[in-house]
């Protein structure tokens, strides 16, 4: 049996979600006030142990797992 390429391949959008759920900061600090990260926004003021901020977690983990390294 012959199967085709990308028939496993994941979706970008649901590995994105994934990221997102998974670094998802909770309340940060954004424009003086404490708001849910609701936006890539309020992932850049979330600080991360590992990277510079939650967004470049999200952007580093995403690259890992993408089929284009």
């Amino acid at each position: 049996m012959v199967v085709s390429g990308g028939g496993l391949a994941r979706h970008v959008n649901g590995i994105l979600g994934l990221l997102c759920k998974t670094h998802f900061p909770g309340l940060v600090e954004h424009a003086s006030k404490m708001k849910p990260a609701y936006t890539f926004d309020h992932y850049v003021s979330a600080p991360d142990a590992e990277a510079a901020n939650k967004a470049m977690r999200v952007k580093r983990d995403f690259w890992v797992s993408s089929d284009c390294t």
